[in-house]
């Protein structure tokens, strides 16, 4: 059972990454520079970057599926690392709708953890749009180096990586405040 579930994850792994290098050249013919310009006004701001990322990824439920579309954007040429970091900021605050939804209906520690998760992806991404040149600057000294395209995708991969990192560490001091204001917003029926 164990080697059928392994070679299930390699096969899996093999057709997602076949995927994305397909959808990538797809979008290079398909784009003709219309996408190239849409996906511009679209990510011409920080502030609009943030928003196209948070608002395809509470549509479609996964950060994941927005970060996949974003790379196959960037593999293609149609999109920089600067658009595709403040789209990636944007689905960590879209992924916080899937949590909030599925707090509906559930207990007070359920709603709390949903809550403290929006607060956590929020304040990230809030901070890191408006830290945002100074952010894709870190991406790329933790990223290999070498032609943007060819390196790219680990430059998003880095990018998600070091956001999850910094909160964290960022966070962490301030714990004991976030418990306190996730029970202030949920508090105990009395």
């Amino acid at each position: 059972m164990g080697m059928t579930n392994a070679l299930n994850l390699l096969c899996g792994l093999a057709l997602f990454l076949y995927g994305m290098h397909v959808m990538g050249e797809g979008l290079t013919r398909a784009s003709g520079g219309k996408l190239e310009s849409i996906l511009e006004s679209l990510t011409k701001s920080k502030i609009k970057a943030v928003l196209l990322g948070a608002g395809v990824t509470a549509v479609i439920q996964s950060s994941s599926a927005t970060t996949v579309m974003v790379v196959g954007f960037v593999n293609s040429g149609i999109m920089r690392l600067s658009q595709a970091a403040g789209v990636i900021m944007g689905a960590n605050i879209g992924t916080t709708v899937t949590a909030l939804l599925a707090c509906i209906g559930q207990g007070k520690d359920a709603a709390r953890a949903a809550l403290a998760h929006s607060c956590f992806n929020l304040s990230g991404s809030l901070l890191a749009a408006v830290l945002l040149p100074w952010f894709v600057r870190l991406v790329e000294i933790i990223s290999p180096k070498g032609p943007e395209l060819e390196v790219i995708s680990r430059q998003i991969a880095n990018a998600h990586t070091a956001f999850n990192v910094c909160c964290t560490l960022l966070w962490l001091p301030f714990l004991p405040w976030m418990v306190r204001l996730v029970c202030a917003l949920v508090p105990e029926d009395r």
